[in-house]
């Protein structure tokens, strides 16, 4: 069995979607005939916790956890917050309330560390990362990012031991969500543009989730190989056979909402379908953490009363969330160069077999993948009769036990899709 070094950030306990596929590729490699060896860091700094994730990890797999350096233990000092707190995920997002200290520190995060902040784990990473490649003979290196200092890594990793290295993005590098809604100085944009065509130059293959984030970096990068290999979802984490039907029609959205990612036509939409239609039997169901804007939405639409709005729980509950809703909201961020943002929710959308009420662009991946797998449809930012008449559409589906989906998603499911990832590593290798 051939061996492939995994280096990942994010990994249990860590919880949140940035875990997920890394985890589920070591899960299912084995079975492709790869044995994954993981490399991450012992202090990681993420949003949440979740051990539940622990038991995705096959028996016998080698992890190995190395120091990292973490400035948010002084942004926390330096902003007043608890020592245990966990720095929530939206703090590069910018904030009419935020403090003076706040947006000092989020200036130095932005300008000064470079990539990003996680750059402290490189020097500890690069020196595991070469004993782990001596030791266990290691054919194959494998990044994830973000953070890009992954890639970083695995760069300076395969120049150091001469074993190739394919650089996978769950996100872009330049155009990550964060970076569009604040602004960098020049001398910073301009060294970590040039880290970024680097990193795309020297991989022996790139892997992204979508075909739009291919056109993106293809325009930097343009001979480069890429391997197109989406999120998923792992059907061993959707069993619930008999679902009971709900007293209200249920809308789940599990996550984070961000200022860019509040739902505003669907807040409309159930205004109307509650004032205007006399429809009462509506509930929202949400867990994840929640920006200003969303509960001013929440306030302005009174929703407070239909709405159960809960923090952030385990994955193997929130796929329960999911299965056991009647309809889920997916919100594609509201920001440009948003046509390839794929998150892992719609894939786990698509796993829970529940119709899909997507906001985003409509000429995008992820209504492109939405319709193919036939899961739900999507309705524009603006574009409140659509939500209306897609929310009445689903509400009613509900009421008559009908549905106008057939959700083959089997593409999507991470079994599948490691397949495709050993079959990438097989090319590369040639």
């Amino acid at each position: 069995m051939k061996k492939v070094l995994i280096i990942t950030y994010y990994w249990p306990p860590a919880g949140g979607a940035g875990v997920q596929r890394a985890l589920k590729f070591v899960k299912y490699l084995p079975q492709f005939g790869w044995e994954p060896i993981v490399l991450t860091v012992e202090n990681p700094d993420s949003p949440v916790d979740d051990l539940s994730l622990f038991k995705d990890i096959p028996e016998g797999t080698k992890v190995y956890r190395t120091k990292s350096l973490e400035p948010f233990e002084l942004y926390k000092k330096f902003t007043g917050k608890q020592s245990d707190s966990k720095i929530p995920i939206d703090i590069l997002i910018s904030k009419d309330n935020a403090s003076l200290k706040e947006k000092i520190a989020n200036w130095i995060r932005l300008n000064v560390f470079i990539p990003d902040a996680k750059i402290g784990w490189k020097r500890y990473a690069v020196k595991k990362g070469l004993e782990i490649i001596a030791n266990e003979n290691i054919d194959l290196i494998f990044t994830t990012s973000p953070p890009q200092t992954v890639s970083l890594i695995g760069k300076t990793l395969s120049k150091r031991s001469g074993v190739k290295w394919i650089a996978d993005f769950r996100d872009p590098w330049m155009e990550i969500v964060y970076y569009q809604n604040v602004k960098r100085n020049w001398l910073t944009t301009k060294i970590d543009t040039s880290l970024e065509k680097k990193v795309f130059s020297k991989a022996n293959g790139v892997v992204t989730i979508s075909n739009d984030m291919i056109r993106l970096f293809k325009a930097k990068v343009e001979s480069q190989k890429f391997y197109l290999i989406p999120n998923g979802f792992d059907e061993t984490d959707f069993s619930n056979p008999s679902k009971v039907k709900n007293d209200n029609f249920t809308i789940a959205y599990t996550g984070s909402i961000s200022k860019d990612r509040v739902p505003s036509v669907l807040f409309s939409a159930l205004d109307k379908l509650i004032n205007s239609d006399g429809i009462k039997n509506i509930r929202l169901s949400f867990a994840g953490r929640y920006c200003s804007e969303f509960m001013t939405g929440i306030e302005k639409y009174n929703l407070s009363g239909i709405a159960d709005l809960r923090g952030f729980v385990p994955h193997s509950e929130s796929t329960q969330i999911l299965q056991n809703a009647d309809a889920l909201l997916l919100v594609v961020d509201d920001v440009k160069d948003n046509k390839g943002f794929l998150t892992g929710k719609l894939f786990e959308y698509m796993g829970s077999k529940q119709p899909i009420f997507a906001i985003g662009p409509i000429d995008g991946d992820a209504h492109e993948f939405i319709k193919q797998s036939n899961s739900g449809a999507m309705v524009d930012y603006r574009d409140e009769e659509g939500a209306y008449n897609l929310l009445k559409e689903m509400y009613e589906n509900w009421k008559t036990n009908s549905s106008s989906y057939t959700f083959e998603a089997e593409q999507f499911s991470r079994k599948n899709l490691t397949e495709k990832l050993a079959a990438a590593f097989e090319k590369v290798l040639k």
